[in-house]
């Protein structure tokens, strides 16, 4: 019998995004695709002064994760420039001049022939489309459905466990079928038995607006978990929904885990055409006037979502303020709003500035109790200290899911997380 990760309650602050209904955004005068795809650069396949249309390819990756990335607006290329990226770094983007046609590539129409798809088809769609996981690995999805291994359920992750995150729950409740939709081709894709969709039991929304759809799709039911922090964790839900884990990848069980918006995006992939251009993200923190979640075109400037959140709290300044790209458990402090939004972020959090003072550890052992892998993270970050890579070996370093909880619980603030994070690193290269 294996031990169960476990978990615990954390104030969520959802509410303040939760308040107003999803916008959408696509009228941005510029976007940005950025030239770098989570596991490696893209090659651009167009020039300055190149019309565009939208769902046009403008950038390839070649090699292992080969795939196609598409403008998510027509106009006319206007140069390639260095614009900030969700990883904290500047890096080359292609900048598109928007001309507000909303011109398509002759290839996004209606798809007449979806009930006579292969699974081979479904996976060539997914590569075509440039579709990556929008829960934030952003890794390329099709690789995920070429295993051998047989795979009996295809689960949506659609817990969204990390604070202040909202943006998945939001695109479910505007597009509850296409979710279904989704995952049934994702099923078909696996050729497994059965989907599931998994979401906290405080979200009764998500499941009234599902309900209504399942009885057109019987291979597909619901499932809650508790409000816990990981329970986002791939997996925590495995474990809830099939009472098996594993060690490497979740097809080792026969499963296949995908995000909630990964899988609506799919629907509009395998029944229109249309690749991977636009994605929800949540604009929220006690720095904006009024958070909420936008459904906007991949390369849009995060400053016009703040513009759109009615800008900064009372009297905060955009240099004063702090600014984390993704959630606040796994995400990234950033410096500035000019950040852009690319298919891995599903957040920015503005807070005001609070410097913070970082004492010595306590010994108080918080972080190993909240550990969902059961580790002792501050010996972990002793044995970085002293780059004893046996010891790290046997701390079982890369068990570490990066879920922040160490940091988080830590009442001298102590930054855990980010020293588990170096083991992880330093295991990975041999460090001696």
């Amino acid at each position: 019998m294996f031990q169960k990760t476990s978990g615990i309650h954390i104030d969520g602050r959802k509410a303040m995004s939760k308040k107003l209904t999803m916008e959408e955004y696509f009228n941005p005068e510029y976007v940005y695709i950025h030239l770098i795809k989570n596991i490696g650069p893209l090659k651009a396949t167009v020039a300055a002064g190149d019309e565009v249309k939208i769902g046009q390819v403008v950038a390839v990756r070649e090699g292992f994760g080969e795939m196609n990335v598409s403008s998510s607006v027509s106009g006319t290329v206007t140069g390639i420039k260095k614009v900030w990226h969700s990883s904290g770094r500047m890096v080359e983007a292609i900048e598109i001049k928007n001309d507000f046609q909303n011109t398509m590539d002759p290839h996004i129409k209606p798809n007449k022939n979806i009930d006579s798809l292969t699974r081979e088809e479904y996976i060539e769609k997914m590569k075509l489309a440039g579709l990556t996981g929008l829960g934030g690995a952003g890794f390329p999805t099709y690789i995920k459905y070429i295993t051998h291994l047989p795979i009996d359920t295809v689960i949506i992750n659609a817990v969204e466990c990390e604070p202040y995150l909202t943006c998945d729950f939001s695109f479910i409740l505007e597009y509850p079928e296409k979710l279904m939709k989704g995952l049934h081709h994702f099923i078909k894709a696996a050729n497994a038995k059965r989907g599931v969709i998994v979401y906290k039991n405080y979200n009764k929304e998500i499941k009234e607006s599902l309900q209504k759809y399942l009885h057109k799709y019987p291979n597909i039911s619901l499932f809650e978990v508790e409000d816990v922090y990981p329970a986002g964790w791939e997996k925590y839900i495995i474990e809830r929904v099939t009472g098996k884990t594993y060690t490497g990848l979740p097809s080792e069980v026969g499963v296949i885990v995908n995000n909630s918006s990964t899988a609506i995006v799919f629907a509009d992939i395998v029944e229109h055409n249309i690749p991977l251009i636009s994605r929800p993200i949540t604009i929220t923190g006690e720095g904006v006037k009024k958070p909420r979640n936008f459904f906007v075109p991949i390369g849009t400037k995060v400053s016009e979502l703040v513009e759109k959140c009615e800008g900064y709290a009372d009297g905060l300044l955009p240099t004063k303020a702090n600014y984390i790209a993704g959630g606040p458990m796994t995400g990234r402090a950033i410096l500035i709003d000019d950040l852009i939004v690319n298919d891995t972020l599903g957040a920015v959090i503005v807070k005001p500035f609070v410097e913070k003072l970082h004492p010595e550890c306590l010994g108080c052992g918080k972080c190993a109790d909240v550990c969902p892998a059961y580790l002792t993270p501050t010996e972990i970050k002793k044995a970085v200290e002293s780059n004893d890579l046996n010891l790290i070996k046997a701390l079982n370093a890369n068990s570490c899911v990066q879920c922040g909880l160490c940091s988080y619980v830590c009442p001298s603030h102590v930054e855990i997380t980010d020293a588990v994070v170096k083991a992880k690193d330093m295991l990975r290269k041999g460090a001696k």
